[in-house]
């Protein structure tokens, strides 16, 4: 399949995802910034994620900051990620988004909280 066809199959789940993201960005600018490169997108047949690589200056990890479909195929996704991420020469995979996530891979450990205030 195409990127096109697979952007405009999943866009619906990743338009969702974002309307619980603050507001910053558009499924278009997602999509921009995965065809320049600058972000990964995962399409499944049932969900979609969208990672990004994030250099720290102590080591690399790669990001799942979009993801919207079915729990159980994403929380199976983020398996293959990892793996992916590993390769690339990330240390961790952080996952970006609502606390569902918590509950959906135990696994994972809080090391923050992202508050904000609109002006």
């Amino acid at each position: 399949m195409s990127f096109a066809t697979e952007w405009e199959r999943c866009g619906p789940w990743l338009a969702a995802a974002l309307e619980h993201a603050g507001g910053t960005h558009a499924l278009d600018d997602v999509c921009a910034r995965v065809l320049a490169g600058r972000a990964q997108f995962w399409p499944a047949p049932d969900a979609a994620l969208v990672t990004e690589i994030v250099a720290y200056d102590r080591l690399r990890a790669c990001r799942v900051w979009l993801g919207g479909g079915a729990l159980e195929r994403l929380r199976d996704m983020v398996r293959s990620v990892e793996a992916w991420a590993t390769a690339q020469g990330c240390a961790r995979v952080e996952i970006l988004g609502r606390p569902g996530w918590e509950r959906a891979i135990p696994e994972v450990r809080k090391i923050a909280v992202l508050l904000v205030k609109e002006l």
